[in-house]
């Protein structure tokens, strides 16, 4: 088999590569589970709550994981919980049409990381494969890859496996392929050097700063108050949805600002932006240059 293939299951694949269905991973990177701690929900429409904060989907997680754990494994009894699960969970979303599934829960040995609750490999499944009783289909859930999976540098995927301790933060990051493309290509231009994903395994502390440089999406202080929100449709990935209309090209502080949908509404507002993503950038590169 392709050094590159392993399932794409919710075991623990601590390798970079991956395969569905003997479809080889796009790029040889695989992103959706990588280890006990780490995986991504996002596609599944994970953040996409009114309240994304990590005790809220901690709780909502673990809430959903205990009752699907005592729930008989037939076909009646799945659809009610997800009808259930929704209706009581339904509050509107910040993005009306990008679903959030009702079977994400939390999984592995000790329910650890972010998974689907239908996967034959979740606890309790008996190998039996659920998902065709999901909103997208079990095709779907085998053989999608986000846009990230396609579009973003192997070395910045491979990065983005490595520098996060949890799910949360990892899955809030890793389908930004755009915020995180311009981060990272102007930490490479102001070093001068390419991002060395094997040197992060010796160095914890450059691993650090580029978690810490990212963390900008979650800590960013000009998000728009109303239409800022930590979850983002990676259904439309165009960035035509963060733009305004009829924008031309974008440079990388227009970029920063539009991905992490930001209200500058003063030209001190973008001054302070400016050196708010500076300071992030500066702060990574010294820990770089070190």
């Amino acid at each position: 088999m392709d050094a590159r293939c392993s399932t794409k299951d919710q075991g623990w694949p601590p390798r970079p590569g991956g395969c569905q269905n003997g479809i080889s991973v796009p790029g040889g990177v695989y992103l959706c589970q990588v280890s006990e701690t780490i995986s991504c929900g996002a596609c599944c429409g994970l953040y996409n709550v009114a309240d994304a904060s990590r005790p809220a989907l901690e709780e909502m997680l673990a809430r959903r994981t205990d009752r699907f754990s005592r729930l008989p494994r037939q076909m009646d009894a799945i659809l009610s919980f997800g009808e259930q699960t929704a209706a009581a969970e339904g509050h509107p979303r910040p993005y009306p049409d990008f679903h959030h599934c009702p079977y994400l829960g939390l999984v592995g040995e000790e329910r650890t990381r972010v998974g689907c609750l239908l996967h034959p490999l979740a606890d309790g499944n008996q190998g039996v494969d659920f998902r065709g009783l999901s909103y997208y289909g079990g095709m779907a859930c085998r053989i999608y890859f986000c846009p990230a999976t396609h579009r973003l540098p192997g070395r910045y995927k491979t990065i983005l496996r490595w520098i996060f301790d949890n799910w949360y933060d990892y899955g809030l990051v890793v389908t930004e392929r755009h915020l995180v493309a311009a981060l990272f290509d102007e930490v490479e231009r102001r070093l001068g050097r390419m991002l060395d994903p094997e040197a992060l395994t010796r160095r914890p502390a450059d691993a650090e700063a580029l978690a810490g440089l990212l963390a900008i999406k979650r800590e960013w202080p000009f998000r728009h108050p109303q239409k800022g929100h930590l979850c983002h449709d990676l259904f439309q990935d165009d960035g035509s949805g963060r733009a305004p209309a009829g924008s031309g090209p974008r440079d990388f502080y227009t970029i920063v600002f539009q991905e992490l949908e930001s209200v500058l509404e003063s030209d001190d507002r973008v001054t302070e932006a400016r050196a708010e993503v500076d300071c992030r950038i500066a702060a990574a590169v010294r820990a770089l240059s070190d």
